[in-house]
């Protein structure tokens, strides 16, 4: 009788301990989940932050193409003034006015890129 007590005991010892190994394990893996979890909520804040700056970003280049693209015209229409006004030139008084007026368009097309840079830059680069 005593082999078998203390093979009962032995048998109910092993099984606490295997017990007990299997709720730690449970109770680690449970943690773990718990950071998972908390790791992929605080992922999806990020993506959501860049989804809304990513769209921000678009709008204000759709809006840059676009003043661009005005600006564009507008230069254009300047450039063929400037060229009729050329033909019309008497002297060379008049062609040296042409010339300002050539090197004023220049400037203000490389001020208005400039300015569009600068703006683009401070409202999408806070």
């Amino acid at each position: 009788m005593n082999r078998l007590r203390i093979l009962k005991l032995g048998a109910a010892a092993a099984a606490l301990f295997i017990a007990y190994l299997a709720g730690f394990n449970q109770g680690r893996d449970s943690e773990e989940l718990k950071n998972a979890r908390v790791e992929i909520s605080n992922l999806n804040a990020t993506v959501a932050q860049f989804k809304a700056r990513q769209n921000n970003d678009a709008t204000a280049l759709a809006e840059l193409l676009r003043v661009e693209s005005t600006s564009r015209n507008e230069l254009e229409r300047m450039r063929s003034q400037l060229a009729i006004i050329e033909r019309r030139a008497q002297n060379d008084s008049d062609r040296q006015r042409n010339r300002c007026l050539g090197l004023a368009v220049r400037y203000k097309e490389v001020v208005e890129r400039a300015d569009r840079a600068i703006k683009f830059c401070a409202e999408n680069h806070k």
